[in-house]
C-alpha cells in the first residue's frame, strides 16, 4: 500500500467520525441555536447545505481513492490537512452542543484556518478538486461570524463601542461581502461568492422584513456577489 493511499484512508476515518458526531449530535444543533438567535443567524433551511457539503467530500474522497498522477501530488501536499479538519469539525459539534461558546468560537477559528490552506492548496488543480472546498469554505466563513455573534449574546453582550447588535450585524455582512470578492478575484473562484448568497438569503428569510437597514444591506451584498461571480467567469472564459 502507497503512502498515498495510507493517507487517504485516513482521511475515510476521519470523515466517517465526523459524520457519525453529527448524526448523533446535529439535532441539538439546531435546538441551542434557537434557543438564543443571533439576528445574524439563517433560517434553519440554509443549514441543509451541511449534507451538500458531506456529500461532495464524499465524491472527493472516493476521487482519491483512485490513485493517479495528480491523485498523488494533491495527497502529497496536503497530508494531514484533511484528517484535521474532519476532527476540528467534529470537535465544533462536540463544544456547540456542550453549550462552551467561547470553545466553539475557538475551535470554528481553527475550522476556518484549516479549510483555507486546503482551500489554497487546491486552488492549484481547479476542476472538481476544489469545489468542495469552495462552498465548504464559503460556508464556514459566514457560520464563523454567526458562532461569534452567538457567543456575545449569551454572554448578555447587548454592545460593543456604541454599537448595537444590528449595527454589528450590517458590519459583518459587509465585510464577509469583502471577503467573498476578495477570494473570487484573487482565486478565480466563482462559486465561493455564490454560497454567500445561500446563508444571506437564509438571513432575509429569518429577518422577515422587519429590519428595512439590514434588507437593503442583505440585497445589495448579495448583488455583488452575483456581479463579482459572472465577472471571474468572463475573465476566466476570456484567458
Amino acid at each position: 500500500m502507497t503512502r498515498q493511499r495510507k493517507w487517504v484512508l485516513l482521511y475515510v476515518i476521519a470523515f466517517l467520525i465526523m459524520i457519525a458526531i453529527n448524526y448523533l449530535s446535529g439535532s441539538n444543533i439546531g435546538n441551542i441555536a434557537e434557543d438564543k438567535q443571533a439576528m445574524i443567524q439563517p433560517a434553519g433551511f440554509a443549514f441543509a447545505i451541511w449534507g451538500l457539503i458531506y456529500v461532495l467530500i464524499l465524491a472527493w474522497l472516493i476521487k482519491l481513492l483512485m490513485i493517479r498522477s495528480h491523485n498523488k501530488k494533491i495527497v502529497s501536499r496536503l497530508k494531514y490537512l484533511p484528517i484535521i479538519n474532519f476532527l476540528l469539525n467534529s470537535a465544533w459539534i462536540i463544544v456547540y452542543t456542550q453549550q462552551w461558546f467561547l470553545v466553539s468560537v475557538i475551535v470554528i477559528l481553527a475550522l476556518l484556518y484549516n479549510i483555507a490552506r486546503m482551500y489554497v492548496i487546491l486552488s492549484d488543480y481547479r476542476g472538481y478538486n476544489r469545489l468542495p472546498f469552495s462552498i465548504y469554505f464559503g460556508w464556514t466563513t459566514v457560520a464563523t461570524i454567526v458562532n461569534i455573534f452567538s457567543l456575545a449574546l449569551n454572554n448578555h453582550i447587548q454592545t460593543i463601542f456604541g454599537l448595537d447588535e444590528l449595527s454589528w450585524t450590517m458590519i459583518a455582512l459587509i465585510l464577509a461581502t469583502i471577503i467573498g470578492i476578495f477570494i473570487a478575484i484573487s482565486f478565480k473562484d466563482w462559486l465561493y461568492p455564490l454560497v454567500l448568497i445561500w446563508p444571506f438569503y437564509g438571513i432575509y428569510i429569518e429577518n422577515n422584513n422587519y429590519y428595512l437597514s439590514l434588507d437593503v444591506t442583505l440585497i445589495t451584498a448579495s448583488l455583488l456577489l452575483f456581479i463579482t461571480a459572472i465577472i471571474v467567469v468572463v475573465r476566466m472564459k476570456k484567458s
